[in-house]
């Protein structure tokens, strides 16, 4: 049978065609929805469908009758109380409407039926089915609608929620500092979640104190900061209790009784004035130890704390101790880098400090030594042993000077005077400077120097440090057989090789071999293994690149450098000769040195290169001599006894607008630029490079004449 949704279904049940034929015809005119079945099985099935508003059953049917059908309908939940109306032709009238009326039925008709009156009777279930259905639907959409309103507010409720633990998370982030994090998280709850709140913290005495104390009536906070956990009977206060079990606790109802039993009696009259009604307390754990104990009281007026609050309240706890753990590993961290900042910033000092003992007994030998030198009447054996010690002691200070340079690589504190210098003219005082060790060790050094862009935009003497270091290496490390140098110039850069064929290295070496006191064949050939470390540190400064390779163990070494290719300086000034600059002005030094040895050995040098030279011992000595003396050029110790060196300085420069070269065992960059504090314009390290003060001599000597 065809349905329609806005008629109602009444279901007919007989086993003959012509009563259901009958029975169809009578209630056509109802305009509902007739469902026509022959049997008891086939109505139960129909059952199983939809609904019905009546079902007229015949009482005899074969197999399953209309009784039994009726017992198995009333059976089923949805269709116990469906109105059902028997029909049938026995006579046996009482004892049939007996027994359908136990079974629920609502009435019994004996055919043939009167039309009109099954009609009716069909017609009144049906508008009762109607108005049943509408009732029924109006208390589902009633229950729907009032479901959706309480999901909306809890999911307004949830939503607040949730951008309150966000500003939260925001609020307690703003701070490292542990008092400012109680104070941010007390002023965040209230009055959000309380009217007051108070923050305790268990000191290191193992006592519980306010860390904050927050009330929405700022009159009353006095109050809440009078409050003490003291005596036996503070036992009973909720913080300690939390404290002791680490779990939290709700209570919504506060009387007199229960302050009595809270707090102790000193106490009592004081939380009265404050008229707690209910109280949240929850602990602040991190890594598994109470911080602190966070306690919010809500006061008379104020609704009950719920067990979602609670919640809130332990979600905030525990973003507070992350806020908390977080300051403790942040205020952990920066002691520990201000001891390691101390720690390094002792080993700076110590490192300057050592080599400012060792390099000021260094300077009188070296320049003793020249001295000896220049003397044309000594022996070639003599001659020799000089030579020999003159480079033992550069080596000492060179090895000196490996130990500052780490520390300034360290501590990024190397700084470079860049200007245009050609590379190749490096690269040669480099080979000079190594050719005595070369030619002791009879080793062959080829050059193939075949580079067109020599000029590099570079500190020159770091530059040539680079080389030096990469030159003395190959020589270090090679006993006999040959050293190469090859320069290229490819896609704007300069290139550098340095080849040997010395004991090599294998690959493990290799990968650190850049790495401070890393050395090949470590012990047999002595240095502290720096070298590298420092020539890669200044190959970086320098926008440059190095790579190392090495066939193994045996086969030697080469090393690859590049910088970027600069053009060439518009004019090259020829640097007059310093003999012929002397010869034209000589200078008038005062030599400031309180070193006797080093002061004496100075001075015989220069005036040996015919400069006029007056020495002191000290800054009171050195004032008066620059009062009867002119002055051209100030040399002076920067540690003097009696002062510093900038008295000398002042009174030099202002007087005859001399030029100061700064003398120091001490040669960090700190060092030098306190010496330009000073007023000097150069700065010199001991042992004193003597060929590097004579060309500054020369220069300013060419300046004045």
């Amino acid at each position: 049978m065809e349905t329609h949704s806005d008629k109602t279904s009444i279901l007919i049940v007989d086993d003959r065609d012509d009563k259901l034929l009958s029975l169809r015809s009578v209630l056509e005119d109802l305009d509902e929805n007739l469902v026509c079945v022959k049997s008891g099985n086939e109505a139960l099935r129909q059952l199983l469908r939809q609904d019905f508003a009546v079902i007229l059953l015949d009482v005899n049917m074969p197999g399953m009758d209309g009784f039994e059908t009726a017992a198995l309908i009333r059976q089923r939940l949805r269709s116990e109380t469906t109105p059902i109306i028997f029909i049938s032709a026995m006579n046996d009238a009482e004892t049939h409407v007996a027994r359908g009326y136990s079974l629920g039925a609502v009435d019994y008709i004996l055919s043939p039926v009167i039309p009109e009156i099954l009609r009716a009777k069909v017609a009144v279930f049906v508008d009762l089915f109607r108005k049943t259905e509408k009732v029924k639907r109006q208390a589902e959409d009633h229950a729907r609608f009032v479901q959706e309103q309480a999901a909306r507010v809890e999911a307004e409720a949830a939503q607040d929620r949730l951008a309150f633990l966000a500003e939260a998370g925001n609020v307690l982030a703003r701070s490292l500092d542990y008092q400012q994090i109680f104070e941010n998280l007390a002023g965040l709850l209230v009055p959000r979640l309380a009217d007051f709140c108070i923050i305790d913290h268990m000191n290191e005495q193992g006592n519980l104190h306010h860390v904050a104390t927050t009330h929405r009536d700022p009159d009353q906070e006095p109050v809440l900061n009078q409050l003490r956990y003291s005596g036996h009977d503070s036992v009973h206060q909720a913080a300690l209790r939390v404290f002791q079990s680490r779990r939290s606790e709700l209570k919504n109802h506060m009387d007199a009784q229960s302050i009595r039993e809270l707090f102790p009696a000193e106490e009592r009259d004081q939380v009265k004035s404050l008229d707690p009604t209910c109280y949240v307390a929850v602990p602040i754990i991190a890594r598994n130890s109470i911080i602190g104990i966070l306690t919010l009281v809500r006061t008379r007026g104020s609704k009950p704390y719920s067990p979602i609050e609670l919640s809130l309240a332990e979600e905030l706890s525990q973003r507070a101790a992350l806020a908390l753990d977080n300051a403790a590993l942040y205020q952990a961290a920066r002691r520990a880098r201000e001891e390691a900042e101390a720690a390094n910033n002792a080993k700076d000092r110590f490192l300057a400090m050592l080599s400012h003992e060792l390099r000021t007994p260094l300077t009188p030998v070296i320049t003793s030594i020249l001295n000896l030198e220049a003397d044309s009447s000594l022996q070639p054996q003599t001659r020799q042993a000089l030579l020999v010690m003159r480079r033992n002691v550069e080596l000492e200070a060179r090895l000196i000077d490996d130990l500052l340079d780490l520390t300034r690589v360290g501590s990024g504190q190397i700084r470079l005077s860049r200007e245009i210098v050609n590379a190749h003219s490096l690269l040669e005082n480099a080979v000079e400077i190594c050719q005595p060790d070369i030619a002791a060790k009879a080793l062959t050094l080829e050059q193939d120097l075949r580079a067109a862009d020599v000029f590099v935009e570079a500190d020159p003497a770091r530059l040539q440090q680079i080389f030096w270091n990469l030159i003395r290496n190959a020589t270090k490390f090679t006993e006999s057989g040959s050293i190469r140098l090859h320069t290229h110039s490819e896609d704007g850069r300069f290139y550098i090789e340095v080849s040997d064929t010395g004991i090599g290295m294998d690959s493990e070496l290799i990968e650190r071999i850049f790495l401070p006191f890393e050395q090949g064949e470590r012990g047999l050939f002595g240095g502290l293994g720096l070298g590298l470390t420092i020539t890669k540190a200044l190959v970086d400064l320098h926008e440059g690149g190095i790579q190392v390779e090495s066939e193994g163990k045996g086969h030697g070494a080469t090393f690859r450098v590049n910088f970027p290719s600069s053009a060439a300086p518009s004019v090259q000034a020829e640097t007059p000769s310093i003999t012929e600059a002397d010869e034209r002005f000589p200078l008038r030094i005062l030599l400031v040195e309180d070193n006797s040895d080093t002061n004496q050995a100075l001075t015989m040098l220069l005036e040996m290169r015919g400069y006029s030279v007056i020495s002191a011992l000290n800054v009171r000595s050195a004032r008066e001599l620059a009062e009867q003396n002119e002055v051209d050029v100030l040399i002076s110790d920067l540690g003097l006894p009696d002062g510093t060196a900038d008295e000398a300085m002042q009174i030099v420069a202002a007087r005859y607008s001399a030029i100061g070269i700064a003398l120091s065992g001490y040669g960090m960059e700190e060092d030098i630029e306190r010496s330009k504090q000073y007023g000097f314009s150069h700065h010199l390290v001991k042992p004193v490079d003597v060929a590097r003060l004579i060309t500054i001599l020369g220069q300013l000597a060419q300046k004045a004449a």
